[in-house]
């Protein structure tokens, strides 16, 4: 079993930081904590200008039971919010002197917009069907010219395609594990998944376009032709989408995630990354995924257990950053990401970047929030910067965001569990 990172694993811009447990949004009434990133602070420590704005927390909804259409698998509403999430969201807002109201987005969004005078929406709308589902609320709200926060339409239609995201990493030269993309189960296999198996390696499979571990079981990871056409045709036949099929790599299952935005010029000074987080998988009952799956994301999320720093070398984490930075570049995305990865332990724990989520999970128990926890932050102030973020993209708030962790403090790493 791993153990906490020590300080000099732990480092995220020169400094270590503790995981701290989801508290119950108890920090309404003052966003600012000791030793904890302000949101919407300046460099100098200077408190957030209220600015009034009218906010719209768009949302699509687990209580909506024609989530999608089709016979669907168990996990289909697996990416969607609860209310608790929603009424989190508005709370984080509020506490920054905002009106705000919560909408779902559905067709019948534009006419809510229009009647509330929405200056801005903070948007998490997964979308219900489709194979651009994340980036049909931004299309509508561009349409309307809305300003809203997190990535735009192409980036979220490209990052949602897992194939697709594969082939702008692979044309930049990142690192990505070989890959097909199969419409039909019986298409030939291409020479480097062919080779994989002729070498006696394991092949992975899941939907093409779903997030939250949704497809990814015990039997996504494959030796033979045979299983992994089984496996194609079922994801095809059940999620009504392309199924992705990639070199297993493997190794160690980390992520890192970062709020802001890169400059005009394309530098990094305006984004802030969080501590990296690695899965502790060594906690988990025997037979259990030797992967990131559904099950452990959702259906043994009370087991949750990582690390957060990483306990990597530090040559390896700064790649892992250096990675984050440039795969959240070349897809084009803004405001808040989160790249997760493969260590390939058979090549020095080479970082393979596996995808990147352009509307990641923001929930008090999402693993972007867990990170930024780690460094001691609240839920609050994570959902507050990703709004500032988009705020200050649209000119609608002169404040900046924390750059540097090392302005808050810094304490003993510590391993970050699940605070269902």
């Amino acid at each position: 079993m791993f153990v906490p990172a020590s300080s000099a694993a732990a480092s995220v811009a020169g400094s270590t930081s503790a995981a701290t447990g989801y508290t119950g949004s108890t920090d309404d009434a003052d966003p600012l904590k000791q030793n904890a990133p302000a949101a919407g602070a300046t460099a100098a420590g200077a408190t957030h200008s209220r600015s009034g704005l009218r906010v719209a927390v768009l949302h699509n909804s687990k209580l909506d039971s024609s989530a999608r259409d089709g016979h669907a698998p168990k996990d289909v509403l697996a990416e969607l919010d609860n209310p608790v999430n929603v009424q989190n969201y508005m709370a984080a807002l509020r506490a920054l002197g905002h009106t705000v109201h919560a909408f779902d987005g559905d067709p019948n969004l534009p006419a809510r917009l229009a009647e509330h005078q929405i200056d801005l929406c903070f948007n998490t709308c997964e979308g219900r069907r489709g194979d651009s589902r994340e980036a049909q609320v931004p299309a509508l709200l561009e349409m309307l010219g809305m300003p809203y926060s997190a990535s735009k339409v192409l980036a979220l239609a490209v990052t949602l395609d897992k194939a697709m995201t594969k082939r702008v990493l692979a044309y930049h030269n990142l690192p990505t594990p070989g890959f097909q993309e199969f419409r039909d189960a019986s298409e030939a296999l291409s020479p480097i998944l062919a080779r994989r198996l002729a070498a006696g390696g394991a092949l992975f499979v899941k939907p093409n376009r779903e997030g939250t571990g949704m497809g990814i079981y015990g039997d996504a990871l494959v030796r033979s032709e045979a299983a992994m056409r089984a496996r194609v045709a079922y994801l095809i036949e059940a999620y009504q989408q392309t199924a992705l099929v990639e070199e297993y790599v493997d190794g160690r299952d980390v992520t890192c995630g970062l709020v802001g935005n890169l400059s005009p010029a394309g530098g990094a000074e305006g984004l802030h990354l969080f501590p990296i987080s690695e899965v502790d998988h060594a906690v988990y009952p025997p037979g259990t995924e030797p992967f990131y799956s559904y099950t452990i994301k959702v259906e043994m999320a009370e087991l949750y257990h990582g690390f957060c720093p990483a306990p990597i070398p530090d040559e390896i984490a700064a790649e892992v950053r250096r990675l984050t930075i440039e795969t959240f570049r070349v897809c084009g995305c803004l405001d808040v990401a989160r790249v997760d990865f493969r260590l390939d332990t058979t090549h020095n724990l080479q970082p393979m970047i596996l995808e990147i989520n352009a509307l990641p999970g923001l929930a008090h128990n999402s693993d972007l929030t867990l990170c930024a926890e780690a460094e001691g932050w609240t839920h609050h102030q994570l959902i507050q910067a990703v709004f500032n973020a988009a705020a200050a993209r649209y000119g609608l708030s002169g404040q900046t965001l924390p750059v540097s962790a090392a302005a808050y403090g810094s304490a003993i790493a510590a391993p970050i569990t699940s605070t269902l």
